[in-house]
């Protein structure tokens, strides 16, 4: 009988135990669930906040998530990744959103982002790597095409900086960004006439597109030879490219408008990598408008440059075509400069 008692006894504590174990369980779940919700939730208000630059909105709602429950999830070191990419830590920022890929490497925006920094980094073999991954875990993206049609552009592939911007246009059609880094890779191709198509389809949807229309007067210089013509399209010099430069103070030379040449020549011709015909350029300009000592002076320069500049004008040539790049990438957040 006392067996009995303590047989029923011992299956009733483990009864109750198990009533106790599988309520625990069923709290540790329901935790999790309500954290799964909370983060999903405060990670849509993040996220447009620091898309449209409430960076206080953003960092307030941040707050909401410290607690330990929520850090065991791929989306917190995203979002961590997120706002520290929005102030510019970049090396920290990279640490959170590989953190985010070890735990869901398919998680595309924290693919997307990493790559956002390699390239403000000037980094664009890693930013091309980058974006090679996150076009394979979301393909059709127009967005994440063209910022890899960029980087391709940027480092000098033109054949796939080609494919990758037409794959864009053709997940959206009309995307203008597009079809400039299109008619920019033609141009260095040689390929004047389908970069003309390029502009003409931008210029005929957005008249004031003052890029395309800088590049629409290169296109006008190279097959019409047409100074003139060409200046119709220029609309704002500071904002003109180096290559664009040359092409306009040419414009300028043969309308006899030496001083507008000499302004927009003068970066060109001090930098590492002018070409002979660009400094002969200048000093022509600079004797036509009478400034002999400037000459001189431009001449001596000349002479003074170092041989060995090659790596030194590639490296530069480079940063100016990061600058560039870096001002033409589709952004999903802005930064707090």
């Amino acid at each position: 009988m006392k067996i009995k008692k303590a047989l029923l006894l011992s299956i009733l504590i483990f009864f109750i135990s198990f009533l106790s174990l599988s309520a625990d369980a069923e709290d540790q779940e329901s935790i999790e669930l309500n954290a799964k919700i909370e983060i999903e939730k405060v990670s849509r208000n993040i996220i447009n906040a620091l898309r449209y630059g409430r960076f206080v909105l953003a960092d307030s709602e941040w707050k909401k998530i410290q607690s330990d429950v929520y850090k065991t999830f791929a989306e917190y070191d995203y979002l961590n990744g997120s706002l520290l990419y929005s102030r510019m830590e970049w090396q920290e920022a990279k640490e959170s959103l590989n953190r985010t890929l070890k735990k869901e490497p398919n998680h595309e925006a924290a693919s997307f982002l990493l790559g956002m920094i390699y390239a403000q980094e000037d980094s664009w073999s890693e930013a091309k790597e980058t974006w090679l991954e996150t076009n394979q875990i979301s393909p059709y993206n127009p967005f994440y095409h063209y910022n890899l049609g960029l980087a391709y552009y940027i480092l000098k592939d033109y054949p796939n900086a080609i494919s990758s911007l037409n794959k864009s246009l053709e997940y959206k059609t009309n995307y203008n960004e597009a079809k400039l880094i299109l008619a920019k890779t033609y141009l260095e191709l040689n390929q004047v006439d389908k970069a003309k198509i390029e502009l003409l389809s931008i210029l005929e949807q957005d008249p004031k597109h003052m890029q395309a229309s800088h590049l629409m007067g290169r296109v006008i210089y190279l097959m019409d030879k047409d100074p003139k013509k060409s200046l119709t399209y220029l609309k704002n010099p500071r904002a003109l490219g180096w290559r664009e430069k040359k092409v306009y103070a040419r414009c300028y030379f043969e309308m006899r408008k030496w001083r507008e040449a000499e302004n927009l020549l003068r970066p060109i011709a001090y930098s590492p990598f002018a070409d002979e015909y660009d400094q002969s350029f200048y000093l022509n300009l600079l004797l036509n408008l009478g400034f002999d000592e400037r000459a001189n002076d431009f001449f001596h320069f000349i002479q003074k440059q170092s041989q060995n500049e090659s790596k030194i004008a590639e490296a530069y040539r480079m940063l100016l075509s990061s600058r560039e790049g870096k001002d033409l990438l589709y952004h999903y957040f802005k930064l707090r400069y």
